[in-house]
């Protein structure tokens, strides 16, 4: 249903190696209708795997579309990384004549095998890698293409045929998951700290919270501290140790919130009870203030002479 209301076709011209320019027809899935098809099954969750709510393994939906004629996504491209899935289209022919060229010859893709776009996709969906060839310019405070720096065989490298992932582009993506996941810890702790200053305390309730403190500061303090031994270990290039902390932290910054909640939950029926007794403080200035309030319901309230009824 997606492949069948998402399919395009498209005139689309193209710069040959000898300066002129060809009209060329494309067939093409429109990536924003695949992605609206598929999130209306989504919703009705058929697309929905056993870890979709598990913070610990990430689910990546890869929709692979495999049809005999040249098929692209968007046009141009052979999988498309979007805000919740990647799309990935093959086709049969094995030697395609892209629109890119390098040192005067055409690029030729492998539509039957677009392992290197897939991989492409997957890095920019979950780490936020996007092709070499894209850079940020300050001045014009947008994306702009700079192929220069298009080289080296691997999957960001358009004008290459290699997936190789280098260190280099491993450890961004390892920074990436590292930065990502402090800020979702951050946020998280945050969070239940502002639940907390939020909630009202009383008199009734200092002893709950006592009993409450020791635990909820142990859990604090040991997120604070995965905090900066990751701070610490990243500042030494070693990636790798980073991340195998991650996991400790989505826990503990998790057992923090649950610990949080479990308190104001112990709170809430405090609150709820009714005061029974009403407390009245008596200083100097209660014996007068009764006095004058008992003068004024008598004014008020004292029985009055009836009027003669003159005829």
């Amino acid at each position: 249903m997606a492949f069948s209301v998402a399919r395009r076709a498209a005139a689309v011209p193209l710069l040959l190696v000898n300066g002129t320019y060809r009209k060329s027809v494309r067939s093409y899935l429109d990536s924003s209708i695949v992605q609206y098809q598929l999130q209306r099954m989504n919703d009705h969750g058929s697309l929905k795997g056993k870890l979709a709510h598990s913070r610990s393994t990430l689910e990546v939906p890869i929709f692979w579309f495999i049809h005999g004629e040249p098929l692209l996504v968007d046009k141009h491209y052979q999988a498309k990384a979007l805000s919740d899935m990647v799309i990935v289209v093959q086709s049969e022919p094995s030697s395609w004549e892209s629109h890119l060229q390098c040192n005067g010859q055409p690029l030729l893709w492998d539509l039957r095998r677009p392992i290197k776009a897939a991989l492409a996709a997957a890095s920019e969906h979950l780490a936020g890698l996007l092709p070499l060839h894209l850079a940020y310019s300050q001045a014009h405070e947008t994306a702009i293409e700079d192929w220069m720096w298009s080289v080296g065989c691997n999957p960001y490298s358009i004008t290459s045929q290699g997936w190789n992932i280098s260190q280099f582009q491993s450890d961004t993506i390892s920074r990436s998951y590292i930065i990502t996941t402090l800020e979702e810890s951050v946020q998280m702790v945050n969070s239940a700290i502002h639940l907390l200053v939020m909630e009202r305390t009383t008199e009734k309730t200092f002893k709950l919270v006592q009993s409450q403190e020791r635990e909820l500061i142990n859990k604090y303090n040991y997120v604070v501290s995965l905090w900066r031994r990751i701070s610490t270990v990243t500042g030494e290039l070693r990636y790798v140790d980073a991340m195998r902390l991650l996991y400790t932290l989505e826990e503990a910054s998790k057992g923090f919130v649950d610990q949080v909640n479990t308190t104001i939950a112990i709170l809430h029926p405090i609150h709820c009870t009714r005061e029974r007794k009403v407390h009245v403080v008596f200083n100097v200035t209660t014996i007068p203030a009764f006095l004058v309030v008992l003068g004024v319901l008598y004014l008020v309230l004292r029985p009055r002479r009836p009027k003669p009824k003159i005829n």
